[in-house]
């Protein structure tokens, strides 16, 4: 009898969880799973993975496996399916292998959410589940494609790039994977995101689109740096170099949009990247006497030399946010 009562209080604790989510949709491989009220939110998330599949096939194709899609009607729903993040940080989560999306229900968001955007940004990670090897595609890049893909710029403004810049939060290449497995360290876990999508479109500016995927898609069979040598042309070493001369630019637009131009420490850096090009060492070694010059010795790498200004605005392959975000037919 008391096993019996058991598994009849289960079963009325499970019911409502069944009745809520228990309307589906599904195209093809394509399956959105939703509350009641979330009818409205399901028709258009159909309707938006079906068109943006479309348009990532010729490079990322969706094949036959479902992708299933799950819109929390709760927080609580949400974070029960999204264990690592802390409540608010995210509002969707992929389980790529699985073909696993799991986005918050538009009723749960803030009015300028962008909740089809979440939901494009998702599916890329499945997409490249599908079409890359994971082990192969370094995470930063993964994360970096599912936002260029998505047009979710604002995550890399010019005044984004240059804060981090004045403020030395740029993070090493070497560390930047590991930064997103670390959410709890907000400031770092954001960083992160805004370094990815740059570095992204730097290099696919600095490729162009057809040497840039067969970079992307050569991570099927070998290692981003291998694929990078053979499709691009160039290491890892010139990639990061590459970017870091081409940042001061980026910053330089960045300081001038955010008015700050001419605040003390936008100027010291200014002058800073320009002296190293005059006078390398010399200058920062005298510069160290001094406290306030010490900082910003910290915030310059004096390796490699810079671009004068001519070469940097005739580069093709400097990226500045807000600038080059353009439609990119061609991207996909």
């Amino acid at each position: 009898m008391r096993r019996l009562v058991t598994i009849i209080l289960l079963l009325a604790a499970l019911l409502p969880v069944w009745a809520a989510h228990a309307a589906t949709l599904q195209e093809g491989p394509l399956i959105v799973e939703y509350a009641a009220e979330d009818a409205d939110a399901a028709q258009r998330a159909m309707k938006e993975l079906r068109e943006a599949a479309a348009a990532f096939a010729p490079r990322l194709p969706l094949g036959d496996q479902p992708v299933n899609v799950f819109i929390a009607p709760t927080v609580a729903a949400f974070n029960r399916r999204t264990p690592g993040f802390m409540p608010g940080q995210v509002s969707g989560v992929a389980d790529p292998e699985r073909g696993m999306i799991t986005v918050k229900s538009p009723r749960l968001r803030g009015a300028r959410a962008d909740f089809l955007g979440t939901l494009r940004h998702e599916l890329v990670h499945v997409l490249l589940a599908r079409n890359t090897k994971d082990a192969f595609l370094p995470r930063w890049l993964n994360e970096g494609l599912a936002m260029f893909m998505s047009k979710e710029y604002q995550f890399a403004t010019p005044m984004t790039m240059a804060v981090m810049f004045f403020e030395n939060r740029l993070i090493e290449y070497k560390d930047l994977d590991w930064a997103f497995m670390n959410p709890g360290q907000e400031m770092e876990f954001g960083d992160a995101y805004a370094q990815a999508l740059s570095l992204t479109r730097h290099l696919y500016k600095r490729l162009g689109p057809d040497r840039f995927w067969q970079v992307v898609l050569g991570t099927r069979t070998m290692s981003f740096p291998d694929a990078l040598r053979q499709y691009g042309g160039f290491d890892v070493h010139d990639l990061w170099g590459g970017y870091i001369r081409s940042l001061w630019l980026v910053v330089l637009v960045g300081a001038m949009a955010s008015g700050s131009f001419f605040t003390p420490i936008s100027v010291l850096a200014i002058v800073a990247w320009f002296s190293i090009r005059r006078q390398r060492r010399k200058v920062l070694d005298g510069w160290a006497r001094d406290e306030e010059e010490e900082r910003l010795r910290d915030l310059v790498d004096s390796k490699p030399p810079l671009m004068t200004w001519e070469e940097a605005i005739e580069d093709d392959t400097t990226y500045i946010p807000g600038i080059d975000d353009e439609d990119e037919a061609d991207r996909y």
